[in-house]
Parts: C-alpha cells; sequence; structure tokens
C-alpha cells in the first residue's frame, strides 16, 4: 500500500479495491482436499453484508461476541464486527451436542464484557434456544444467527463507520492458566503497529503464503493467521486446529503442495509432526520452499529444531527457516524475533547459575547446563527492559529478570479490570520512576542484542532457594519412560504450611505402559539425577487429561487445582 492503512477497515477496503481478484483464504474443511476459497473482492462485499446485519441490531461499540467453529463463517463474522464499528469478542465456541463442558467457561466472558448480541451458527443457536436453563444463562444477549448465505443481499446497505486509529477494534481474552477471564483492549493503532512489525520480521510480500492450523480466538492465529495476510495483501490457507493434531501430516502437506512460504506453530508441533510423520509420508514432501518456520507460544527447544530440521532435512527443509520469536496478547502478539533467514543462536548456560538468576556461560554440553535458544531481536519501536520484579530495580547484563516492555504495541489495559490493569500495565522502575512498563510475568535476558527466555515466574518451582522452572522439569519427566507422551506432563510445587513439595502429572500410553511403578520410579530417579530435587508425588493420568489453553498451554494452575481437590482423572490399569 502506497499510503499507511488507517484502520483494520480500510486495509481490507483498499486491498479488495487494488487486487480484488486475488486469493485471500482458502479453508481446508477436511484439511486436507475439500476447501473454500475467497478473493479479496468475495470477502470485502460478504463482509459488508455482515456489518451491515451488525449494524441494524447494536450500537458502535457494543461488544459483540463471536461462537463459531474456525472457518470461513468465523472470519467474515470478526472482520463484520470491525466493518459495523462494534467491539469483537472471539471465544471458543461450545459445542452444541456437549454444552455444559464449555458453558462456564462463555458465562465468564459474557460477564466480563458484557456483550449487547452473539454471533454464531445456527446448530449452536438452535442448542440454546431448545434448553431453557441455558437460554436463560445468556440473559438479554441478542443470538444472531450468522452463517445464512443469504446476507450477500445486506452488503449494498452498509454503512462504513468512523474509525480513529485509537479505538478498540477487539478484545483478546487471555489464555491463561486462571480462572478469571481478562479481556485485552487493542486498538486498531496496537493491532496495525505489530503487524508492520510482523511484516518486516519475516519479510511476508504480497507473494507470501502462509498454511496454518491455529485457533482462531488468541493473538497467534487470529492476528498472524486471519488478519496480517490483509495487512500484508497476502494468501493464508487455513485449516480446523483438531484435524492437524488428529493427523500433522496434513499440514506439512498442505506446505508443500502450495508452495507456502511463511509457517509457524508453538514449539510442540514441530516435536508432533518427527513423531507422528512417517518416512513413507516424508517422502511425498517438498519443503525447499519454507523461507520462515516460526516458532513461538511457549519455550522454544533446541532439540526439538535440531530434530525437526534433520528428520526433514531429505525433504529440503532448511535449519536458517527456524525463526523462534517472543510475544505476549498484552503486546498484541510479536514482540522479538528475526532476523530471517539466520540460524538460531543458542547459549549454554550453568543450572547452577540460573538457580540464583544468574546468566553464567557452560562449555559445550557441560554436565549440568542447560541451553536457551533466542526469541531474536528487539523490534523497532518496542524497549524491553529486564528488571527485579522485587526490588523493581533494572538487571545487570548477567541477571535474570522479569520481562518489562513499553511501546505502540502494548495495549491500553484488561477490559473494565482498572486494579489488574493499573498492576499489569502501569508499572515503573523504583531507581527512575520511568515507565509506564508492562509486566510480562515472563523471566529472561538480553544478551548482544538478542532476548533469552527462561520461563514464567509463577511457573517456577523454588526448593530451597533455589529456582527450577517448570518447563525444564516437564521435558526432563516426557524422556524418563518411552509410556509418556511428549508434551503430556505437568509439574508444580504446592505449600501447605510447610516445606515446597513437587508434583507431577504424567499422561501415559497404555500401549507401552507394563507397571505403573517402573514409570513412577523412571521419573524420580531421571528429576534426581538431572535436577537433584525430590519428587513428592506423581499421578499417571489419560492422554488428554492435564488441562491446557486452545494453543496448547499447559494450564498448571487448574493442574494445581484439580490435584487439590481431587478432581483429577488418575489413569488405572485395572
Amino acid at each position: 500500500m502506497k499510503q499507511p492503512p488507517t484502520s483494520l477497515v480500510d486495509t481490507l477496503r483498499r486491498r479488495a479495491k487494488e487486487q480484488p481478484d486475488k486469493l485471500v483464504y482458502r479453508f481446508l474443511v477436511d484439511g486436507e482436499q475439500d476447501e473454500i476459497i475467497l478473493t479479496y473482492a468475495e470477502l470485502d462485499r460478504r463482509v459488508r453484508s455482515m456489518g451491515a446485519l451488525i449494524q441494524s441490531f447494536t450500537q458502535p461499540e457494543d461488544r459483540v461476541l463471536l461462537l463459531f467453529p474456525p472457518g470461513i463463517d468465523f472470519i467474515v463474522a470478526f472482520w463484520g464486527c470491525l466493518y459495523a464499528g462494534v467491539i469483537a469478542v472471539p471465544a471458543y465456541p461450545p459445542h452444541p451436542a456437549r454444552l455444559e463442558k464449555s458453558l462456564p467457561t462463555i458465562l465468564r466472558i459474557i460477564a466480563d464484557a458484557r456483550p449487547s448480541t452473539a454471533l454464531l451458527s445456527s446448530a449452536l443457536a438452535t442448542a440454546i434456544r431448545s434448553r431453557n436453563e441455558i437460554k436463560s444463562a445468556f440473559g438479554n444477549i441478542q443470538l444472531l444467527v450468522a452463517d445464512q448465505a443469504e446476507l450477500v443481499d445486506w452488503a449494498e446497505q452498509w454503512q462504513a463507520p468512523e474509525i480513529e486509529v485509537d479505538d478498540v477494534a477487539f478484545l483478546q481474552y487471555t489464555s491463561g492458566s486462571t480462572t478469571i477471564p481478562k479481556g485485552v483492549v487493542l486498538s486498531h493503532s496496537n493491532l496495525l503497529h505489530n503487524m508492520r512489525l510482523i511484516e518486516q520480521c519475516f519479510g511476508a510480500t504480497e507473494e507470501t503464503h502462509g498454511v496454518l492450523w491455529l485457533p482462531p480466538y488468541h493473538d497467534m492465529g487470529l492476528i498472524g493467521g486471519i488478519l496480517q495476510p490483509v495487512y500484508t495483501g497476502a494468501l493464508a490457507t487455513l485449516m480446523p486446529p483438531m484435524l492437524f493434531l488428529q493427523r500433522p501430516f496434513r499440514w506439512l502437506e498442505a506446505i508443500s503442495r502450495f508452495r507456502a512460504t511463511v509457517n509457524g506453530a508453538p514449539n510442540f508441533a514441530y516435536d508432533l509432526c518427527v513423531r507422528k510423520i512417517k518416512p513413507e509420508q516424508r517422502e511425498l514432501l517438498d519443503l525447499s520452499h519454507w523461507e520462515v518456520a516460526f516458532n513461538g507460544a511457549e519455550p522454544v527447544y533446541h532439540k526439538t529444531l535440531a530434530q525437526f530440521a534433520d528428520y526433514f532435512a531429505p525433504c529440503g527443509f532448511r535449519p536458517e527457516a527456524f525463526l523462534p520469536c517472543y510475544g505476549v496478547a498484552e503486546a498484541t502478539l510479536l514482540v522479538a524475533g528475526g532476523p530471517k533467514s539466520k540460524l538460531s543462536t543458542q547459549l549454554n548456560l550453568l543450572n547452577s547459575g540460573l538457580e540464583q538468576n544468574q546468566v553464567i556461560l557452560s562449555s559445550g554440553n557441560q554436565e549440568g547446563s542447560r541451553t536457551l535458544v533466542s526469541c531474536g531481536q528487539t523490534l523497532p519501536d518496542q524497549q524491553i527492559t529486564i528488571v527485579n520484579p522485587e526490588t523493581l530495580i533494572p538487571c545487570t547484563a548477567d541477571e535474570v529478570g522479569e520481562i518489562w516492555l513499553s511501546g505502540p504495541c502494548v495495549a491500553s489495559g484488561y477490559w473494565g479490570k482498572v486494579l489488574e490493569t493499573a498492576q499489569a500495565f502501569g508499572a515503573r522502575l523504583a531507581n527512575s520512576e520511568e515507565g509506564p512498563f508492562l509486566r510480562t510475568g515472563d523471566l529472561g535476558f538480553l544478551k548482544d542484542g538478542e532476548l533469552y527466555v527462561a520461563g514464567r515466574i509463577k511457573n517456577l518451582v523454588i526448593v530451597n532457594g533455589k529456582n527450577h522452572y517448570a518447563h525444564d522439569l516437564e521435558r526432563t519427566v516426557e524422556g524418563a519412560h518411552p509410556a509418556i507422551w511428549p508434551a503430556g506432563c505437568a509439574v508444580f510445587s504446592i505449600n501447605n504450611d510447610g516445606p515446597e513439595r513437587i508434583v507431577v502429572l504424567a499422561e501415559v500410553n497404555v500401549k507401552l505402559l507394563e507397571k505403573e511403578e517402573l514409570v513412577a520410579k523412571a521419573i524420580r530417579e531421571s528429576i534426581a539425577q538431572h535436577h537433584d530435587l525430590h519428587v513428592d508425588d506423581i499421578q499417571l493420568i489419560p492422554p488428554g487429561g492435564i488441562p491446557k489453553t486452545t494453543s496448547g498451554k499447559t494450564r498448571h494452575f487448574l493442574c494445581r487445582q484439580s490435584y487439590l481437590d481431587g478432581t483429577l482423572k488418575k489413569f488405572s490399569l485395572i
């Protein structure tokens, strides 16, 4: 675009005018061949229809809840909210046949955002209206069915809203581990600035093509997978998350077939591809055109990068395509990353130093050391400061501290939460009063201009004054016994007015399990050997038993709470 867009609406409208016949979205309904495609002009017309429909039921700046499964209907409804000048509230939809399971989460979001209207599928609307107790839970919210083809007739009735750059575009409800929802308030300005940074970091152009399966309800899937392609004028091929999880080959096969150039996912997805894609399937893939394989949303593991690059090297995958990055919803999405086409930087650090928040380099694979992968460079206009979370004083160059952020991508706060906003978004340095900063809750350090993330403050296991990162312990548990599912464990500590006690939850594969006590013994020995820690309790649970967010992150708070209140579904061979 010759002139920078002034809003997300301006972005799509101009793309539809300048490249009307170019494809913008391809949605693989079955993850493979069954596809729905939209050009920029078709998308604009459908969104104008949706926008006109929403305008007829709402007032400007109303909150509108979106309850759609991943797909074109969700995309059109989200853009339709922007075109209508209302505030979109995307949320993971309840299944029409299993409303009770996910309804409490939806009701908590409703209580917080107070939407006037909910856009939803006809199947979900029918299910809600057929149950009086569930219908009453939605109160006075208008249930507006918005998956009908006849909505195209509304396009000419759309009225372009007056949007200022600082107007709220949508509320991004964080998928953290607590049960209290917090809606990050993201403006058009936040989003436009962050998408410009993503474009620069990934080297994206109008020729870029991405294949993504990420859930559209959270920052990486929504901003990176749905909004970013329109900002850049590129093409996105999307598929339902569950179809990737069931058969990871679908993702790489689509990347190969469409010669996609910029694709990515959290760390666990690359692990899953190595484990689940068979050598004979690998022979069908051509990954030589994959330019950027971004890796974010959870700790980036050096062995994952090495194993994926080695396993898919015969397909033409290049290790320098990996682009580890770091982002948080409160800063829109991307915070650090890049540069493109460069082997990721890694540091070997002594565990004994990290236990005391010190960065002490070790040589090679020295025993008692840990390898951290750089999440890239600080991006333009952003400021990253490493701060002691207790004294609120900046750390020295060789200290681990909390990652604090400031810049145009940082949101204005949490919707309707004055105290929480002040605590998270209003931090100031104790020695200079410089600020305000966003406190991320993540621990890390800067070295040679690159950011290294060590873990989260809330997920620290502190024993005898030493810090142990939960994800480090979880990696050790995963490798302790073949029956333990990769990315299928949680480690946390509990303190009931006594010494810290370490608890391990591990999902197990029954096909590889003979005796439960052998798995428990292997876990204890591995934790003792690699971390010099004693495990107080081990719970083996069925696959899928560990609570996770829709993007695959372990919900440590819920794991701990379920353990304490005895609601964990335990595994048994009997």
